[in-house]
């Protein structure tokens, strides 16, 4: 009696012990497919783009004189500037929208002897560099006057062979950031959906995510001028989210 008794008592400690290691191994089977499963991953990405308008521009009209007398030069080149105050004013901007660039002057002896300079014409010594810049919010306004630069050159003001025209500036980046990572999100997510349908698989938590950087580019790079994002009024803001997804 004893015995059977004892025997029971081995019998149900072997059970229990056989339950809990069949309950264990099932946990290591299950967590060794879950490991396998969040083990496979695919990344995708997602482009957003946004066709935006600049909303200020920053014009330089550079100019400058040639001259023997220094004097003299200076005063042809404040008559010049006043010129394109005039013109720039009846064209419609505002004076507080213009102001005088720094004056250069060069003088293209300097470090002559004197017996060296008896042998120079004098006519060219000086130069003198400066002009006018505009800063406005009227765009249009901007484009449509930099296109008569000719008015000028007819009044013999020497426009300088720098000149590059109006740079033209977006500073509305801020207000749709937000919901270009969004937009870009949702196609990245639309993408790795339709890649796991593909490999019949279901899509699922993020793994990682990168929002990329912000880019902004000319809307019609046309030449070489139209390519040039900061003298397109016309812009085109994108970024691209790169996201990886586990799959299960």
């Amino acid at each position: 009696m004893k015995i059977s008794n004892k025997l029971k008592s081995w019998s149900g400690v072997w059970i229990t012990v056989l339950a809990i290691g069949v309950a264990m191994g099932g946990y290591f089977i299950g967590d060794g497919i879950y490991r396998a499963m969040s083990g496979r991953t695919v990344t995708v990405k997602g482009l957003a783009e946004r066709d935006v308008v600049a909303d200020t521009a920053v014009w330089n009209i550079k100019i400058n004189g040639v001259g023997g007398d220094l004097a003299k030069l200076q005063s042809q080149i404040d008559n010049n500037i006043t010129e394109i105050h005039t013109f720039l004013i009846d064209a419609g901007f505002a004076p507080d929208e213009i102001q005088n660039l720094r004056i250069q002057v060069r003088d293209k002896y300097a470090g002559y002897s004197d017996a060296e300079l008896k042998n120079q014409q004098n006519d060219g010594r000086y130069v003198i560099d400066t002009g006018v810049m505009v800063r406005s919010k009227q765009v249009m306004l901007v484009d449509a006057t930099s296109r008569r630069m000719g008015e000028l050159v007819r009044r013999g003001i020497t426009i300088t062979e720098d000149y590059s025209g109006p740079v033209y500036i977006f500073n509305g980046l801020n207000d749709i950031k937000i919901s270009m990572i969004e937009q870009a999100t949702k196609n990245a997510t639309a993408a790795g959906q339709q890649f796991a349908k593909d490999a019949d698989a279901k899509l699922g938590k993020i793994k990682s995510a990168n929002q990329g950087v912000f880019s902004i580019e000319s809307r019609d790079p046309i030449d070489r001028w139209s390519s040039d994002e900061r003298q397109a009024i016309n812009k085109k803001v994108r970024v691209v989210a790169t996201i990886t997804f586990y799959l299960k």
